[in-house]
């Protein structure tokens, strides 16, 4: 082989092996969360565990192809995950730009938690029965498990799922 050409061959190579190694589908099984919506019900931060009422829709989304998403009741974030040992990493995150003029702390509080989700960020993830508690950044998120994934909830003052 010409050494050009093995240069060639080597540089499609490492192409091919980046490219699987970023690949955001989980190696082996897929986590207990892959593949459920999940409903947050506590926001903590600084010390102060604050509830989150069903009716603003904070929830995450994880579905078994690696797509990811997150509602803060007023923007929905979506990207991709990766599975890790200790809970996911999340990148190619995009948000839908809707503005939030109110000064509801539980809503601005879900906006800052969920907004920690960006590119590359690793979050830690357990489960525990239908229990998910996702820390990111200094946000501790409890989340319940709504059910299986299917879409992505509707931005608040839409109309719901």
């Amino acid at each position: 082989m010409r050494p050009g050409a093995r240069f060639g061959a080597c540089v499609a190579l490492v192409a091919l092996l980046i490219a699987a190694c970023s690949s955001v589908s989980p190696a082996g099984p897929s986590p207990g969360f892959t593949g459920y919506d999940w409903q947050v019900v506590t926001i903590s931060h600084d010390g102060t565990m604050t509830s989150i009422p069903a009716r603003l829709e904070v929830a995450m989304q994880f579905s078994p192809d690696g797509h990811f998403s997150a509602n803060d009741s007023v923007n929905i974030r979506s990207g991709v995950y990766r599975a890790t040992a200790a809970g996911f990493t999340v990148g190619g995150m995009g948000t839908t730009l809707v503005g939030y003029a109110g000064h509801d702390p539980t809503v601005l509080l879900a906006i800052k938690a969920i907004g920690s989700l960006n590119d590359g960020v690793h979050a830690t993830a357990r489960l525990t029965g239908v229990r998910l508690v996702v820390g990111v950044a200094s946000y501790t998120l409890t989340c319940e498990r709504l059910g299986r994934h299917s879409d992505p909830p509707a931005p608040a003052g839409t109309g719901g799922k």
